[in-house]
């Protein structure tokens, strides 16, 4: 699977044009928790990116609860 690293806020914006309705607030407790993968921008210290293609993955899964 090939990896879309992008920003945080980015991939919020990104998968609610897809219909998934996820807010940045969410995604970030995901990562600060360790649900899913982050990398650190190279570019900027303060943004985290996450893996775009394994968020679609996770939200398009049946099985995953929404809390």
């Amino acid at each position: 699977m090939n990896e879309e690293w992008v920003t945080l806020s980015d991939a919020a914006y990104q998968l609610r044009t897809e219909g998934i309705n996820v807010s940045v607030s969410k995604l970030s407790r995901m990562a600060t928790r360790g649900e899913i993968k982050t990398a650190d921008d190279p570019t900027d210290q303060r943004v985290r990116l996450v893996d775009l293609n394994e968020l679609r993955q996770m939200f398009a899964s049946p099985r995953r609860r929404t809390q």
